[in-house]
């Protein structure tokens, strides 16, 4: 159990990694936002190459911040029936939720995203070919949408290790983690 406790935090640093990484490109992407605005308020310039930039990032944002949103606890849950139950209660719910739902999610959006992602790269796709007036590669937003979902389905493993580790009274759960980190601050 130690060596998946290990294992879990492992994947704990390489999601924290990730938040930091997208937490930078959000200024950059905000700064994209701002120029694009005056290029076309002050200078009539349409730069649609930015605009796709910009939906795209959001896109890539969510997919890449779910499993470091998992991570913190602050993911939707139903508190009706989680403010009734006490730690071990919690524990089971999580655990429960994780292998009946989040972890098949993942895998079928693995298994479904992959092959979109795949041909788009080797076809070369751009957005010109869609929708879009840009020719960004449209394999870019395909491709996370996979390694969104593979950063979930392995935070959901680690949660479910720690969930596991609670039940037999090795560690705190993950929530009672994050709770005594922020008392000690």
């Amino acid at each position: 159990m130690r060596r998946l406790l290990s294992i879990a935090t492992a994947i704990d640093t390489i999601n924290a990694a990730m938040a930091k990484i997208v937490c930078w490109a959000l200024l950059a992407n905000a700064l994209l936002i701002a120029t694009n605005a005056i290029a076309r308020k002050v200078f009539s310039v349409a730069w649609p190459l930015a605009f796709d930039m910009q939906w795209q990032f959001f896109a890539a944002v969510v997919l890449l911040m779910a499993a470091y949103t998992l991570q913190r606890d602050q993911h939707v849950r139903i508190d009706i029936l989680a403010q009734r139950l006490g730690e071990r209660g919690l524990a089971w719910l999580d655990l429960i939720g994780i292998v009946a739902v989040l972890l098949p999610v993942c895998i079928a959006m693995i298994w479904i995203s992959w092959p979109q992602f795949a041909t788009s790269f080797l076809a070369s796709e751009t957005r010109a070919s869609r929708e879009s007036i840009s020719s960004l590669p449209a394999w870019i937003i395909k491709g996370f949408i996979p390694a969104g979902f593979l950063l979930l389905a392995l935070q959901g493993l680690a949660e479910a290790v720690r969930c596991v580790a609670a039940l037999r009274r090795i560690a705190p759960r993950p929530l009672q983690r994050f709770q005594l980190i922020e008392r000690e601050n």
